[in-house]
């Protein structure tokens, strides 16, 4: 089996996925965060493992996939998601093959809203600039407390002090983790220009919505978050992670699927369905850096993912 601690990269049938394998740098598990287990590694995120860093755009000059491509992609790519869904390279093909139905409602329901539209038209991307934008606002944070191990992921019975922006929180979570924004791998395998960049999008606020729910990125704490990103998107492959992983077929432990189960399946209803339809994906995080995190979770109606005791 496929271990968790050290994930070797296969390739996909065309174009490739990430083909690096390398061990795991850190242990991101903590005891202020909900979950413990492995973490993703680095070289998961990077494209085709070279080390280059992308924006997460399109891929230029590739030609579309034939109908048994596409199927043998989708084929390929979802053993291996169910298998770790850590693997972004592997989530992403699948998305990407199955999504176009249920981008095009994502992208219909940006439209009917303000920010969503604002979105669209703009293009905005998770890129250098905006980390340095949250850095900063970490820096400052840090200097106007004389606790520099403030918790800023979850605050639930942390007793963390109130204050902490949503900027300052992004910035400790890639700080924490050693990620980089710039490290998604290209959208490869949707045609239309406007559907990539919903596609885009919603891979690159991926982070953002670990910031806001305080999941950390272990198989577990990406199980529970997919199954939040079922509620707000309807995309398959969120479906796919989702059911996936409460079936057992991420390598969980009977005791953490218990826990999904019954503690973070019934958390991401209560939360989608308290959301309003496509907040997740209507919400512009570039104007939101300075927000305090609490209010920003308050208005969105994200309750915090309940930490494990």
């Amino acid at each position: 089996p496929m271990s968790r601690n050290m994930i070797c990269n296969s390739g996909s049938i065309r174009y490739g996925l990430a083909r690096s394998c390398r061990p795991c740098l850190r242990s991101f598990s903590s005891p202020a965060e909900p979950f413990y287990g492995s973490p993703r590694p680095v070289s998961a995120r990077y494209d085709e493992g070279s080390g280059k860093k992308s924006t997460g755009l399109s891929a230029p000059n590739l030609p579309p996939l034939s109908p048994l491509q596409r199927i043998a992609t989708f084929v390929h790519s979802s053993v291996t998601a169910l298998s770790d869904p850590t693997r972004a390279d592997a989530v992403a093909a699948v998305g990407e093959v199955t999504g176009a139905f249920a981008l095009s409602r994502i992208r219909a329901g940006m439209e009917r809203d303000d920010a969503g539209r604002r979105i669209l038209r703009d293009r905005p991307v998770v890129d250098e600039a905006v980390a340095e934008r949250a850095r900063l606002l970490l820096r400052q944070r840090r200097d106007d407390s004389s606790d520099s191990n403030v918790a800023f992921s979850n605050p639930v019975n942390s007793g963390r002090q109130r204050g902490v922006t949503f900027g300052a929180a992004y910035a400790h979570f890639l700080e924490s983790h050693g990620f980089n924004p710039e490290e998604r791998s290209p959208i490869r395998f949707v045609e239309d220009p406007g559907l990539a960049y919903v596609m885009t999008r919603y891979r690159q606020c991926h982070d953002y919505w670990h910031v806001l729910t305080g999941l950390p990125p272990t198989v577990l704490g990406e199980l529970a978050l997919k199954w939040l990103e079922l509620m707000q998107t309807g995309l398959p492959l969120a479906a796919l992670s989702a059911t996936g992983g409460a079936l057992g077929a991420s390598g969980l432990s009977s005791e953490e699927r218990t826990t999904l189960r019954t503690v973070y399946i019934p958390w991401a209803l209560r939360v989608g369905t308290r959301m309003k339809s496509n907040a997740l994906m209507c919400t512009y995080y570039e104007e939101e850096l300075e927000t305090d995190l609490d209010a920003l979770r308050e208005r969105l109606g994200i309750e915090p993912a309940p930490t494990k005791t």
